[in-house]
């Protein structure tokens, strides 16, 4: 073999090792990213008081004030024809707001206004595995674009909402942790609204299950990272859990919940099974790791002894050489190539 076959050899072995190790680190950033993101969007919402948030609640609108939000009802679906089991929840809302203007906006609607007004995007947007991640994503560049109020269709409305109008940005606190996304109200080029935008091709990460990927991606998670992360969070207003109306009805809640979740798969099941047994899925997840640590130094002890005994080998087997360094052992090979021809010439003597 000549040297240019060596040198071929030589950096073919390299990029074995290089492309494997690249793939990793592209692996770890990603997957880095969302669990440092998390972590810190637990601690902050598990360390802070009712007393940090902007609360969108009547006694904080000023008297006099002009509101900031345009009197616009948004809803998705995809098409024009709405089930029949949606339409008294959009028809509530509807009633409660004769002066409002209502759109639904349907899948060729949201790909229009996408290409049209934010083409960068564009591909992203088609590039979403699930129909869902489309339909979380239409609605952040919808309140960017006209402001207004956006709603799930299995909200039914229990009360006017011209108050919530006079907040910048408005978004319902949820459980365990953080914001949702299936009711919002912002005013038109929101400064919040313009970071979820810009942020959505950041995280459009697969995360092996759907419920995960979509949660994270473009879902009600993505947008509590977002907050969490964002520095004026003095232009964002919390709305209660109380006027949320999802987790306990009563007379002062301004909505009712169908609860449709009708993008929920079958692995929605395991991921809010971990939510409620969150001490024994951790336990378990440390008990792997500390399995898999262990295993990993047992595999690296066991190379580094045949190593070792391997070396000491080849350096008794070239003249009694000591077995103990690496420079003696190749100094023993040579000798031991050295000696080859003068051996086959007594072999093939006898």
């Amino acid at each position: 073999m000549d040297m240019h076959q060596i040198s071929q050899l030589r950096w073919y072995k390299n990029w074995r090792i290089l492309v494997p190790l690249f793939l990793l680190l592209v692996f770890l950033y990603v997957y880095l990213m969302v669990g440092l993101s998390l972590a810190y969007t637990y601690f902050w919402w598990s360390f802070r008081s009712e007393g940090a948030f902007q609360w969108a609640v009547p006694e904080q609108v000023a008297q006099g004030a002009e509101p900031l939000i345009p009197p616009l009802l948004h809803q998705t679906w995809k098409d024009s024809q709405l089930p029949d089991e949606w339409k008294e929840a959009q028809r509530s809302c509807m009633d409660l707001h004769p002066g409002y203007e209502y759109k639904l906006w349907t899948d060729k609607d949201a790909e229009q206004l996408i290409a049209t007004k934010f083409p960068w995007f564009l591909k992203t947007f088609k590039s979403y595995p699930y129909g869902i991640q489309r339909a979380d994503a239409i609605r952040y560049f919808v309140l960017y674009e006209h402001g207004g109020i956006y709603l799930d269709l299995d909200v039914v409305c229990n009360k006017n909402l011209d108050y919530l109008r006079h907040f910048e940005f408005v978004a319902p606190k949820t459980y365990p942790v953080g914001v949702s996304n299936d009711i919002m109200m912002a005013k038109p080029h929101s400064d919040f609204a313009l970071r979820l935008i810009k942020q959505l091709s950041t995280w459009n990460i697969f995360l092996f299950v759907k419920y995960a990927t979509v949660m994270f991606s473009t879902g009600p998670m993505f947008m509590t990272i977002q907050y969490a992360l964002y520095a004026h969070k003095e232009r964002l207003s919390i709305l209660p859990v109380q006027l949320y109306g999802k987790y306990k009805l009563t007379s002062d809640a301004l909505f009712k919940h169908l609860h449709g979740s009708s993008w929920h798969g079958s692995d929605g099941k395991y991921i809010l099974w971990i939510d409620r047994n969150a001490m024994l899925f951790a336990s378990l997840v440390l008990l792997l790791l500390v399995s898999a640590a262990t295993g990993l130094f047992v595999f690296c002890r066991h190379r580094a002894i045949v190593r070792r005994g391997n070396v000491g080998t080849l350096g008794q087997g070239a003249g009694g050489l000591a077995p103990g360094g690496v420079a003696d052992a190749a100094r023993g090979t040579l000798y031991g190539l050295a000696a080859m021809p003068s051996a086959v010439l007594a072999r093939s003597g006898a």
